[in-house]
């Protein structure tokens, strides 16, 4: 396939390949600053969004925790991450809004599972999965609330003291 050669030639020409009314209207609008204002804003918005990890928040636009009810007396706790977030934070934030789940709830312990298959063997996992949608990041447990310390439990207190400070903490830039 031959390349072709696309010279601009004068202000709105395009020598060497026609270009259609629509883009150089655009283009038009763009060079005179009246599109302009709202590309730069939109695009200074991505960046702010994607240029760092995820912070521990509600799921949203650069990811986030999610909750739902899972089948029978479990829970499913959910952290999606953004493409500069690491895999071991989004373990730890799902592990620690396990624990706030339970803390709501008035649960001293809670028992983490990590799949549905494991829930049904009663095989505790001391962390939640971790694995990747769209190339993102996303951690995920079956939690069971318990107010006794029961085999594989973790404790509420313990873990909410364990991790505060790495979840609160902001998230910094990977470049």
């Amino acid at each position: 396939m031959a390349a072709v050669k696309v010279v601009i030639d004068g202000p709105y020409r395009i020598a060497g390949n026609s270009c259609p009314k629509k883009i150089l209207r655009g283009w038009r609008r763009m060079k005179n600053g009246k599109r302009f204002g709202r590309a730069a804003l939109a695009a200074g918005v991505l960046l702010a969004l994607v240029g760092c990890g995820t912070p521990y928040k509600s799921l949203g636009l650069g990811g986030g925790y999610q909750d739902s009810n899972g089948p029978g007396h479990l829970e499913r706790v959910d952290f999606a991450g953004n493409g500069y977030s690491e895999p071991e934070k989004m373990k730890v934030f799902a592990l620690y809004r396990a624990a706030e789940t339970a803390q709501a709830k008035k649960k001293e312990f809670f028992v983490m599972y990590d799949s549905l298959l494991n829930a049904a063997r009663n095989r505790p996992s001391e962390m939640p999965r971790v694995g990747t949608i769209g190339g993102f990041p996303w951690a995920f447990a079956f939690v069971r609330f318990s107010d006794q310390n029961i085999a594989g439990a973790n404790s509420t207190a313990e873990i909410l003291k364990r991790y505060a400070e790495a979840v609160k903490s902001p998230v910094p830039s990977q470049k």
